[in-house]
């Protein structure tokens, strides 16, 4: 008698990701259950997705299948976006900024993904974006963004403790944009773009993979560069104000290329290595390798770029088509002295070596799980 193999569940992902301290909080698998009207799980506020009606769980596998951290449907993804290790497929690589100055004002790296949003918004090509957008004086919460004003409003990584609106008990710099998913869904026409993390992007892949509800919708795909997330309580934001002779009240905006970069509100810059915050990193950033956001249709992030633009990989012929159109039309702008091929080595060459660095962290974190 063969016995009959049941899909992994709900339960086999609370055994195999959120009990051994790996989940990414991404909000895929969640996406997916509310899409589907179904209700079974839920986002906590703090930590890893719960049963929020263990009876509505049909027990389909899903949820463990888009899980980032599952790498069930690597191979398929893999060779659908042409992976290499580290760098992932890409078709050129560029730096850019925003035309609009009121947009450059608001970014954190020259306002690329901003004004790409808006030209799509301005062409008709999408009905709006999921982004996150600042929520009090640390926290920024995911956000559909329909107007150029809220995309401009969503833009950069500030803080500003006159909005204390929540609590500032916890600072989380992961926002689990793809959450909110669920709740733009409103019909088969609609076309969105999506702004998020590796292991967001990842797992709206993976679902488009499996052709299921909620990622149709999801129509462009702006990845950003990703090295570490934090989570500061109230007693590491201590630890790192004193380490760093610095208060977080002071903050104005945080930024990531080389280093952590903490912009303090009388303009004094905090240059912070890597490895001096990793006690304050969230646990699920060790076990992910992607730090280019290799599934993306463009990727973007500060590395490589001078301060005021944004690195730019592109990676899919819809990618392509969406940079070289808003460059075209004048939502964006490059560098005159970009236009050299050694400047675009350099870039690349960084983009590789962090993406390594991380590859081969997450090749360690593994090892010591095993």
């Amino acid at each position: 008698m063969v016995e009959e193999v049941l899909p992994k569940s709900f339960e086999d992902l609370i055994k195999d990701v959120h009990e051994i301290g790996i989940c990414g909080e991404c909000g895929g698998c969640v996406s997916f259950c509310s899409a589907g009207d179904l209700h079974a799980i839920e986002m906590s506020e703090s930590g890893p997705p719960h049963y929020a009606n263990k009876d509505k769980c049909l027990h389909c596998g899903i949820c463990y299948l888009v899980c980032p951290q599952t790498h069930i449907l690597d191979k398929e993804l893999n060779e659908r976006y042409n992976y290499k290790i580290s760098i992932g497929n890409w078709g050129k690589i560029s730096s850019s900024r925003a035309n609009s100055e009121e947009i450059r004002k608001n970014a954190t790296d020259g306002g690329a993904v901003t004004a790409i949003l808006i030209y799509l918004l301005d062409k008709n090509l999408i009905n709006g974006a999921i982004v996150s957008k600042r929520e009090g004086p640390f926290n920024r919460v995911p956000f559909f963004a329909t107007t150029k004003e809220e995309l401009i409003e969503a833009a950069g990584s500030h803080y500003d403790i006159s909005h204390g609106v929540v609590s500032l008990e916890k600072y989380n710099s992961f926002v689990p944009t793809i959450t909110e998913l669920k709740t733009v869904l409103s019909s088969d026409t609609m076309n969105i773009a999506v702004v998020g993390t590796p292991c967001q992007i990842m797992s709206i892949r993976k679902m488009q993979e499996l052709s299921i509800l909620p990622a149709h919708i999801v129509k462009y795909t702006l990845g950003l560069f990703c090295n570490l997330n934090f989570s500061f309580d109230a007693e590491a934001r201590k630890k790192l104000e004193a380490k760093f002779d610095f208060s977080f009240d002071n903050v104005e905006k945080l930024n990531v290329k080389e280093n952590l970069i903490v912009q303090l509100k009388n303009n004094q810059m905090k240059y912070i290595d890597f490895k001096d915050v990793h006690e304050f990193a969230r646990p699920a950033c060790f076990a992910c390798r992607d730090f280019s956001n290799v599934y993306a249709d463009i990727s973007f992030g500060g590395l490589g770029s001078k301060d005021g633009y944004t690195t730019a990989v592109i990676r899919t012929k819809i990618g392509e088509k969406l940079y070289n159109n808003a460059l075209r039309d004048g939502y964006i702008q490059e560098p005159s002295e970009l236009n050299t091929s050694v400047k675009k080595s350099e870039m690349l060459a960084k983009v590789i070596s962090f993406g390594k660095r991380k590859y081969n962290r997450y090749k360690k974190a593994l090892k010591e799980r095993q």
